[in-house]
């Protein structure tokens, strides 16, 4: 799992020319998108990047949370890898959020399937 300023998270006002840094910068196609209180309400991965850039969207100056997907997929701190993998599979997506509880908004790390692959997962 990728913890702490190793997390991509961007807040929702960023502009996208800003977000796109953090995005390359933590090398996993994907950030979070977060609210004033830190809380996560949306993830923009490089599929959503290219799907705006192919509709002729003007995406550099738009602020992150016009782009972002909601809802993202999400597992506990407890769970099993293989649970971690069994989600990627079922939803067709390479990383999940880490949350300390069911309930809890704030992710504490993100986990990539590259990640679960090096660790011999699959």
């Amino acid at each position: 799992m990728h913890a702490g300023d190793k997390v991509p998270l961007v807040p929702a006002g960023m502009p996208m020319r800003e977000a796109l840094f953090v995005i390359t910068a933590k090398g996993l196609g994907i950030t979070g998108v977060v609210d004033g209180a830190g809380a996560l309400v949306g993830v923009i991965t490089d599929g959503d990047l290219r799907r705006a850039l192919e509709k002729g969207l003007d995406i550099l100056e738009l602020p992150a949370e016009s782009l972002m997907s909601h809802r993202p997929k999400r597992i506990r701190t407890g769970e099993l890898a293989a649970r971690a993998l069994q989600r990627m599979e079922e939803h067709a997506i390479t990383s999940l959020f880490v949350f300390e509880g069911e309930e809890d908004r704030q992710p504490v790390g993100i986990v990539h399937l590259h990640d679960l692959l090096r660790a011999g997962l699959a």
